[in-house]
């Protein structure tokens, strides 16, 4: 099975370890000095995008300091999936949000997959964040935290079973302004989700940047 099509499958699969092992046996190899540019340019923008998937952010910081200029140079979305990596590096949740675009992002066919399940683990943290930590929050700054539309906060909103209070009486809900009331989400087990100190340094600097 050619290179690039086994880094496919392996995304497709959504195993982000699998990419990892065998994207660094080829750099262990010196392999990539046997690929066209095409292919080793998919082997580095796989791994990068793998390592934001597994949260491994030293290992995606120092593949991209370690990169051949000429890959960077060659391959665009190379940088574009670094983009999302110093958000992650920085703290900024939202900017990496919206650093891997919607579903009608022009991610190529091997990174569209993994580019959107990173979107969707990183809005699901935020939200729990928020469940956690606030008793109200305006739907505007919940919007800017999620990269969400007004529409895409009151569904999330509904899914959760959060509360949403209007910003006048009788304004209906999804014309603009006002505020919910998130509650934190339940495990799996029906355990609360508390905040912990960790995830507290997080909120704060998400909050810092609605500022």
């Amino acid at each position: 099975m050619a290179v690039a099509e086994r880094m496919g499958d392996y995304l497709r699969a959504r195993d982000a370890a699998a990419v990892v092992a065998y994207a660094e046996d080829l750099e262990l190899d010196m392999a990539h000095a046997t690929l066209d540019m095409p292919t080793s340019c998919a082997v580095y923008k796989a791994q990068l995008a793998a390592y934001l998937l597994l949260r491994d952010l030293d290992a995606a910081r120092f593949l991209w300091k370690r990169l051949p200029p000429a890959s960077k140079a060659a391959d665009a979305e190379l940088a574009a999936v670094w983009a999302v990596g110093k958000c992650m590096w920085t703290g900024d949740r939202a900017g990496a949000i919206r650093a891997c675009g919607g579903a009608g992002a022009a991610w190529s066919e091997l990174l569209a997959p993994p580019m959107e399940q990173l979107r969707a683990a990183l809005r699901a943290h935020v939200v729990a964040l928020v469940g956690a930590s606030y008793s109200a929050i305006a739907i505007a700054d919940a919007s800017a935290m999620l990269d969400l539309p007004h529409d895409g906060v009151l569904a999330l909103a509904a899914e959760h079973g959060w509360a949403v209070v209007t910003a006048q009486p009788g304004q209906p809900a999804g014309s603009g302004g006002g505020t919910l009331q998130p509650k934190p989400l339940a495990k799996a087990d029906g355990a609360r989700q508390d905040l912990g100190i960790g995830q507290l340094a997080q909120l704060t600097h998400l909050i810092a940047q609605l500022d």
